[in-house]
């Protein structure tokens, strides 16, 4: 994906904000940089958009959306960055009262982009939610193995596949 930074077009590589984020939430973040990549163009179809006049709201605290977000948009360092988990949107995991969704506020405009319904399993839902003082070693790894997982599979669809846009 390209965001326009200082100016400048710049190429942002998913490698590049699998390094900068590390390993711990793999498919949130695989997740978030593709509706990033469906928003963006989305926002501007004819040029990229200049990421210091955007301002994001996340319904989901997670660091793997908000490491996506801030490589992205240095959404959070500019104080650009809100987290509201009550936005309606993508209210889809069953243990916890939050939105997978995001909003991106360029000039007079709002796109929602809300987790499409299905896209993530129950199983990681289920194992997101437990909490980590009760997971076993077999548990950890399967987390892992799943989220590294979906962050393949969600890396080679087309973000209107994963996200409903509006």
């Amino acid at each position: 994906m390209t965001i326009l930074s200082e100016g400048k077009p710049l190429l942002l590589p998913y490698r590049a904000a699998a390094a900068y984020h590390g390993h711990s939430a793999l498919a949130m973040l695989a997740l978030t940089f593709q509706g990033l990549r469906g928003a963006l163009t989305r926002l501007s179809p004819a040029a990229p958009v200049d990421r210091a006049a955007l301002t994001v709201t996340s319904g989901h605290p997670g660091p793997g959306v908000r490491d996506a977000i801030e490589f992205v948009t240095r959404a959070v360092t500019r104080g650009a960055y809100t987290v509201d988990r009550s936005l309606p949107e993508a209210r889809v995991n069953p243990h916890a009262a939050i939105s997978y969704s995001f909003r991106l506020h360029w000039q007079d405009r709002t796109l929602v982009a809300a987790l499409r319904e299905g896209v993530l399993p129950d199983r990681f839902y289920a194992l997101v939610a437990m909490p980590k003082d009760q997971h076993s070693p077999a548990t950890l790894a399967e987390a892992d193995a799943l989220k590294s997982s979906i962050a393949e599979r969600v890396l080679l669809e087309e973000p209107e596949s994963l996200y409903a846009y509006a």
